[in-house]
């Protein structure tokens, strides 16, 4: 993911030349060092009916995929460009950006310093075109629940770089840890549902994201999984969703999961 530390991802080869059809695409503008064959790979895995790719430059990408829409590469979902490309991606949105409207945007970066200086450069359009800045210095794990937030529809901004770039955040969602600022949010469950949770709930919630499976959680908490199994089904019905992976970005959407999100990996 970081090609100075973080997950420690090393480089891989794997481009845009991979047939693609049938899907959407998480596509990643950059070098096989910081976006790696093992990221591609991951994301395959993680997200339903998604493909990871890579491109080396925006023009090629805006080439390949928007260019004469092949039917054999699918629309973008996701885009994320390495930040050296920053002024690149904003020349191409303030050209072809309504080519872009369905897709998420984001900026990598590798180090505090970076999003520091890409949030006091570039307030303006990363506000106006709603673009994410995705650290590449977390763990794995907490990377990927960045990128499915960001997928849900948020904009997420480490609070630790912004400084006095943007407004203090407010409302839900808006802790120590990060700002986000809501976007679409389609398919993804709405806020405030959380408060009617209880304490002992949020706990499993909160468990839940992690990815710990019931047994790992009733033994945390020192309960049976079928108490457990009990906690998932009643947290469900109180956030409106249907599965335990809408639970877990639910969470993220709440104050405690950001900060989790940028406490776990170390700066680069």
């Amino acid at each position: 993911m970081h090609d100075q530390g973080g997950t420690g991802l090393g480089q891989g080869t794997r481009d845009q030349a991979e047939d693609l059809s049938g899907q959407s695409t998480f596509t990643f503008v950059g070098s096989g060092t910081l976006f790696s064959d093992i990221v591609l790979r991951t994301i395959d895995r993680e997200f339903t009916s998604v493909r990871a790719a890579r491109y080396p430059d925006v023009t090629t990408w805006g080439q390949v995929a928007l260019g004469h829409r092949p039917a054999r590469v699918p629309p973008t979902r996701l885009l994320v460009v390495d930040e050296r490309q920053t002024i690149d991606l904003l020349h191409f949105l303030e050209t072809r950006g309504d080519d872009l409207a369905a897709t998420r945007l984001a900026i990598a970066v590798r180090r505090h310093d970076g999003a520091a200086a890409l949030l006091e450069h570039w307030r303006d359009p990363l506000t106006s075109y709603g673009i994410s800045v995705l650290p590449m210095n977390l763990n794995l794990t907490a990377w990927i629940r960045l990128l499915r937030l960001i997928e849900c529809g948020e904009q997420y901004l480490p609070v630790s770089a912004i400084g006095t770039a943007f407004p203090a955040p407010q409302g839900p969602g808006q802790g120590r840890g990060a700002a986000l600022r809501s976007g679409s949010g389609q398919g993804c469950p709405g806020a405030g549902a959380s408060e009617t949770l209880t304490p002992r709930e949020r706990q499993v919630l909160r468990l839940l994201a992690d990815g710990r499976p019931n047994k790992v959680i009733a033994r945390e908490l020192s309960v049976s999984a079928h108490t457990v199994k009990l906690h998932i089904h009643r947290i469900m019905g109180k956030l409106g969703v249907s599965n335990r992976t809408e639970a877990a970005i639910h969470f993220l959407r709440d104050s405690r999961a950001t900060e989790d999100i940028t406490g776990t990996g170390p700066e680069g």
